[in-house]
């Protein structure tokens, strides 16, 4: 399994308060597909390696209030693309009082698009 690791140099983040969506992406890939995995959105370009995402009610998922949200201090995507299972793992710290906070998000799914096995981090910091 080869590994990706986008860092934040490269990579956008924005999350759109009225929606309460997260949008996490490289700047410089564009993607050709998307497919859903438990409200979140991943985007897959012309070669179907991962390259942003979106997370839908991010708050929710989070458990963390809509202006928590606005500036993370730490974001880390981990993606995992095995033979038929695909596994997101997401991990948010923020400051709360000011201390910082981590919380963690991790959904499972079926590789219906037959992605190649792979493994892809976004890390924003």
């Amino acid at each position: 399994m080869s590994g990706d690791v986008v860092h934040h140099e490269h990579s956008h983040f924005d999350y759109d308060w009225l929606n309460d969506s997260m949008y996490i992406y490289p700047q410089d890939r564009k993607y050709k597909s998307s497919l859903m995995l438990d409200d979140i959105i991943l985007d897959v370009d012309e070669n179907n390696k991962f390259v942003g995402i979106e997370i839908l009610d991010a708050s929710r998922k989070f458990n963390i209030s809509k202006y928590e949200m606005r500036e993370p201090v730490e974001l880390n995507v981990n993606f995992e693309v095995e033979d038929s299972k695909l596994t997101l793992n997401l991990k948010m710290t923020f400051v709360k009082r000011n201390h910082p906070v981590a919380k963690t998000v991790s959904v499972t799914g079926n590789n219906e698009m037959n992605l190649s096995p792979a493994s892809t981090t976004l890390a924003l910091a």
